[in-house]
């Protein structure tokens, strides 16, 4: 939650009060395997389990919305949670939402068949294939894939070096056996229920962390959701350019306006 510092003021001069969690397992929450630096699940009901403590957390003030805002696997959860019924807000916005990840068919049903044997022979708590405590790729800001803003690139990183604990690497057989289940179950929720209020979907036209695709066909799918497509947008939307941004905060504004 640290990176999100000037999004939380941002919100703030727009007169909101912003409650905000790491998810289990990452941030400075308690983690689920003795390497801290693994993103490991067995079941994203967790993490749904989570977000229903975070709003009792919170509690329900009739004098004011609630509206929920996450991004990647946070809006993932989000639109399950929402779509099963097990949360109930006034909106939610969701950014570059994790509601497929950027496979083909052929692949992610050998990524899944492969995940899901390694969880059944104990692995499960094992990093996927090509990744470890640290990720070469987003430690650089030529080529990275999150954002396009060197400045703000840079600020997460300086964010992450100040929280000592917080820094996390890659996922394990057992965490991406759990998303791509997930996923699963998003669909189908996607095709056969509707979301019980408003949402705002921003998807980043270039990013290559989540897939694309799969956020134009749940917006078409949800008569309740407003699809903003970003150009040349990374994965972070809300850590982007000043342009990028300037786009968000005017359809944030927008959507938030009383009818």
């Amino acid at each position: 939650l640290e990176k999100y510092d000037e999004v939380i003021c941002e919100l703030n001069s727009r007169g909101f009060d912003v409650w905000s969690m790491d998810w289990r397992g990452q941030g400075l929450s308690g983690r689920t395997t003795d390497n801290p630096k693994k993103g490991h699940i067995s079941d994203f009901q967790s993490y749904i389990e989570d977000l229903q403590w975070f709003l009792g957390l919170i509690g329900d003030d009739k004098d004011a919305e609630t509206i929920l805002i996450g991004h990647s696997m946070g809006g993932h959860v989000i639109l399950r949670a929402l779509l099963s019924g097990l949360v109930k807000v006034d909106r939610a916005i969701v950014t570059a939402p994790m509601i497929d990840l950027p496979m083909n068919k052929v692949v992610s049903a050998a990524v899944a068949v492969l995940c899901s044997a390694a969880c059944m022979v104990g692995l499960g708590t094992r990093y996927a294939i090509g990744f470890g405590d640290s990720d070469p790729a987003r430690g650089t800001f030529d080529g990275n894939p999150l954002t396009r803003d060197r400045d703000r690139f840079a600020a997460i990183h300086s964010a992450t070096a100040a929280t000592p604990g917080a820094e996390m690497g890659g996922p394990t057989f057992g965490w991406l056996n759990a998303a791509l289940n997930s996923i699963g179950a998003l669909r189908t929720l996607s095709r056969s229920t509707t979301a019980p209020c408003p949402i705002l979907l921003c998807t980043a036209l270039e990013d290559v962390v989540v897939s694309v695709e799969a956020q134009h066909a749940f917006s078409e799918a949800q008569p309740s959701c407003t699809q903003i497509r970003f150009e040349n947008a990374a994965h972070e939307i809300l850590q982007e350019t000043d342009a990028i941004r300037d786009r968000f905060w005017k359809s944030f504004d927008r959507f938030i306006a009383p009818p």
